[in-house]
């Protein structure tokens, strides 16, 4: 699939978000050969999202506060760029920001402001999961121990759509998902799981083409314990739990988004992508002091072709305010689960990032969970695991 993204689609991005977003985003410019441009505070060192980028654009605002929206104008005409890129999906600026950047005649990438405003509306959803003929949560669902499974779908401006992977969602708490993997184990050990995928991915595409939208955009179901799924929600943009997918797939999702921004098609080579093996990734996220000066912060040395750990944390400054209290996602893969697992445990173990309390004895705990290993959870485990 590489091949399939060698030409450059816009000649300068402007990426509207700071910390590990911009890094991801800012690392397939490059090698795109499309010129990326970050904003930064004035008079501040620089971090690791502006060293991974070509240009950076230097606003007099807190370092610790958001891109102010009053100087997009400003920041836009100074950066001259084709297209802006907002990061990942769920973004609360999201508004603000493909707004001022659609009225200055910018490509918008990762949102529509149309649809974004109709997804905040469950009727939307509800009323195009209709036309699509898929059952939504509020129709009878069961909501005892409920599985969430998420998948993945690319729909250009062509009306042609994709679906790429699913990933398992269901290890989560209020405010964050700890720990995602693909293939869900929930279709991985199920007798139908082939069959059961194939249904989840073409209900996923119907609903994806009925919401009228260029780009990615994830939906949500709810498995019940029958077996029978439901539409939760809708998402758009690139999900933070980007690294899994692209791991097993082969794809760039960032270059993809790109190609459908800029009005190409889907390649016809995404119908064909399978995924290979498994992947796991984890969320190690800071418990206190989320706004200290980072002291230290190392991972295990490994290929990176099986291990990514993503993160914007910096020795001698705060983390990000775009990605508190959030410090690394690791990802890991290997041809089988139980590898894939292993490997995580071995990272968690051997990080390290001071002066935060961390989750990952907690993370460590789910993953040596015998429940766990057996691929048997759902979306109340989470709490579970961490009280055994």
């Amino acid at each position: 699939m590489a091949g399939c993204y060698a030409r450059a689609v816009f000649e300068k991005v402007l990426i509207l978000r700071r910390g590990e977003a911009a890094t991801r985003v800012a690392r397939t410019c490059r090698r795109l050969g499309v010129e990326s441009i970050v904003v930064a505070p004035k008079d501040t060192p620089a971090s690791r999202h502006i060293e991974a980028a070509d240009r950076s654009i230097e606003v007099d605002f807190d370092e610790a506060s958001a891109i102010p929206t009053a100087q997009l104008a400003g920041i836009l005409e100074q950066a001259g760029a084709d297209a802006a890129h907002l990061g990942y999906q769920g973004q609360p600026e999201m508004f603000e920001l493909a707004s001022s950047a659609e009225k200055a005649d910018v490509a918008v990438v990762g949102t529509d402001l149309d649809v974004l405003g109709a997804l905040t509306d469950p009727a939307t959803i509800r009323t195009a999961a209709e036309r699509a003929h898929v059952r939504t949560v509020d129709e009878g669902f069961d909501r005892t121990r409920p599985r969430e499974i998420a998948v993945l779908v690319a729909a250009d401006s062509h009306g042609e759509t994709a679906a790429i992977a699913e990933c398992d969602r269901s290890l989560s708490t209020t405010e964050h998902i700890l720990i995602h993997e693909t293939p869900s184990p929930e279709l991985l050990f199920r007798s139908d799981g082939g069959a059961f995928r194939m249904a989840l991915f073409e209900s996923a595409r119907r609903l994806a083409a009925e919401l009228r939208y260029a780009g990615l955009l994830e939906v949500k179901f709810h498995i019940d314990p029958s077996g029978l799924f439901w539409v939760s929600d809708v998402k758009i943009g690139l999900p933070r739990h980007h690294t899994l997918i692209e791991m097993v797939t082969g794809v760039d999702l960032v270059a993809l988004q790109l190609r459908i921004a800029s009005g190409e098609p889907i390649p016809d080579e995404l119908e064909s992508v399978e995924s290979q093996g498994h992947a796991l990734d984890a969320s190690v996220l800071a418990l206190d002091q989320t706004d200290a000066v980072v002291s230290s912060y190392s991972v295990a040395p490994a290929s990176q072709d099986r291990v990514r750990a993503t993160s914007s944390a910096t020795v001698g400054m705060a983390l990000p305010a775009d990605d508190r209290p959030l410090i690394a996602k690791l990802t890991t893969y290997a041809p089988i689960r139980h590898r894939a697992l292993l490997s995580m445990d071995r990272m968690l173990a051997e990080m390290r990032a001071e002066p935060f309390s961390t989750n990952v004895q907690a993370l460590r705990q789910i993953l040596s969970d015998f429940a766990f290993r057996a691929g048997q959870y759902d979306c109340e485990s989470a709490l579970r695991f961490a009280a055994s």
